[in-house]
């Protein structure tokens, strides 16, 4: 970890250097707790400090303070006499009666890099609600935890768009916040663009191929079961174990560090993972018991079942590849353990088409299935690369 900060974020920016843009207006703030200045003051308190009218509030997937579990609908509610709606309950989107107080809507939340982490989503869903209202949209840009650069994984088909998947991005899209706003906004290969009134507030000092721990800025658990920056590096391949009878670990104090199954034998399991899917971890077999975790996880796979598997640590995160790593545990428990390995249909949500389920019934290896990501992470780095702030 940095000594001394050396990234601001683009909510200290704006209040540093930029709010004249919010001057005499009624804010809308989509945020939640990672929504702070690198003192860990909240946005909310930040704009009541400088006078700032917040007339009503918009939390995420695992609420405003970040201490609901994964999938649970959230109601309404109020923090401080200002009214909070929930993008995670009735409504994902929010409704023109949500917003008839709003002048601007100011979006401040912490990502983590990963198209199935259901952020950006809520910031998707808020442009489109921008859009039909004719609000303008503040971006308060932040870092990507897992660096800005690299970028891979299968691109979501529009026909397998979802919440975890709501537009034609990579699993890992190397971009930040910000810099996906203006492509939501701009770009027309999804078929369509938002064309809103868009401001991004830039971060300073940051650089795009840095991990979160070398910017300075303080590490906020964005939600129950992504408790450490390490969590963040791995999981863009161990979230797809969601889509499969393995456990991913929550229950564990160690989620998406730790999989398994009662079905795994641990040693033939890493056996059968080729050794260069491995680089940049140690993996070492483990048992374990999933149990419920008030506010984190109530009801885990395999709760109170003892389980086999494998705990990985990472060693290298320059060298790790979380997908590759993923996709070659799956291989392999499909070939060990036909019978007792399933895959669901949320699977293809999570990857954005059928074929690493099917390809993975089938029998073929991690290789082959990566290939059929080539083509389309080609042309999406060309998309982006129009959108990238931080060369």
């Amino acid at each position: 970890m940095t000594a001394t900060p050396q990234v601001k974020t683009g909510l200290e920016n704006l209040l540093e250097n930029h709010l004249d843009l919010i001057q005499g207006k009624k804010l809308g703030v989509l945020a939640n707790q990672t929504s702070v200045d690198s003192k860990g003051r909240r946005i909310v308190e930040l704009l009541a400090e400088h006078s700032r009218i917040v007339t009503v509030l918009f939390g995420p997937e695992h609420g405003f303070m970040g201490d609901v579990e994964d999938a649970a609908s959230i109601r309404d509610s109020v923090y401080e006499d200002i009214r909070l709606y929930s993008l995670y309950g009735e409504y994902l989107t929010p409704t023109p009666r949500m917003l008839k107080d709003v002048d601007v809507l100011v979006y401040d939340i912490q990502d983590v890099g990963v198209k199935f982490y259901t952020f950006i989503s809520n910031l998707f869903l808020a442009m489109h609600a921008a859009k039909r209202d004719s609000i303008p949209l503040l971006v308060l840009d932040r870092p990507n935890p897992i660096n800005a650069e690299i970028v891979g994984g299968s691109i979501t088909n529009p026909a397998f768009s979802s919440f975890v998947g709501v537009f034609p991005l990579p699993i890992r899209y190397g971009m930040t916040v910000g810099e996906i706003a203006e492509l939501f906004n701009n770009e027309t290969y999804g078929g369509f663009s938002l064309g809103i009134d868009l401001t991004v507030i830039p971060m300073t000092g940051y650089k795009r191929d840095m991990w979160y721990d070398e910017t300075g800025v303080p590490w906020i658990v964005p939600s129950p079961n992504m408790p450490t920056l390490e969590t963040a590096v791995i999981y863009p391949g161990m979230c797809l174990m969601e889509g499969t009878n393995l456990s991913e670990g929550r229950g564990t104090d160690a989620p998406f560090l730790t999989i398994g199954a009662p079905y795994i034998d641990s040693k033939e399991w890493l056996d059968a993972i080729p050794k260069e899917a491995l680089a940049g971890a140690r993996v070492e077999p483990i048992a374990f018991q999933p149990k419920a975790i008030p506010g984190v996880v109530s009801r885990p796979k395999y709760r109170d079942e003892k389980c086999h598997g494998l705990h990985f640590t990472v060693l290298d995160r320059d060298k790790l590849e979380p997908i590759v790593l993923a996709v070659s545990l799956l291989c392999a428990a499909q070939k060990l353990y036909p019978e007792e390995f399933k895959m669901t249909k949320y699977l293809d949500k999570l990857w954005g088409n059928e074929d690493l389920r099917a390809m993975i019934s089938e029998g073929q290896d991690y290789r082959s299935i990566l290939q059929t990501c080539e083509q389309g992470l080609a042309q999406f780095k060309k998309v982006r690369k129009k959108y990238l702030r931080y060369d």
